[in-house]
C-alpha cells in the first residue's frame, strides 16, 4: 500500500534539495503543481545529500505554468536506491529557483 507525502507542506519545492526518504523506495504516483510564472522542473535525486545544479538528477519532469500534472504507475514505481530527494529548478539539472515553490505529491512504498 501507498503511502502519501506531502513534500515540503508548509513551503512547497524551491531550488533547496529536500529530503524525503533515506531508505529505498518507490514512488508509485505524484501529483504536481507549478504556480510559478514560468516553466519549471522538478528533479528527484537518488543519492544522499545532492547539490542542486551539480548532482545529476535521477529523473527530471517539466511542467508548465499554473498546470497541475499527475500520473501513477500501477504494476511498478519508480525506484530509489540510495534516498530520495527533490527540489524544483526553471531548468532540467539546473539550480535557480522557479518564481514560486512548487507543490510536490508522492505516493510511495
Amino acid at each position: 500500500m501507498a503511502t502519501p507525502v506531502l513534500v515540503n507542506g508548509a513551503t512547497g519545492v524551491a531550488e533547496t534539495a529536500i529530503f524525503v526518504r533515506g531508505e529505498s523506495c518507490d514512488v508509485q504516483a505524484y501529483h504536481l503543481y507549478n504556480g510559478s510564472n514560468a516553466l519549471a522542473f522538478v528533479q528527484f535525486f537518488d543519492t544522499a545529500a545532492p547539490t542542486v545544479g551539480t548532482t545529476v538528477p535521477k529523473w527530471s519532469i517539466g511542467i508548465p505554468t499554473l498546470v497541475h500534472a499527475f500520473m501513477s504507475f500501477p504494476v511498478a514505481g519508480l525506484y530509489f536506491q540510495g534516498g530520495l530527494w527533490v527540489a524544483a529548478t526553471t531548468t532540467v539539472g539546473g539550480s535557480s529557483a522557479p518564481s514560486a515553490a512548487l507543490t510536490v505529491n508522492l505516493a510511495m512504498s
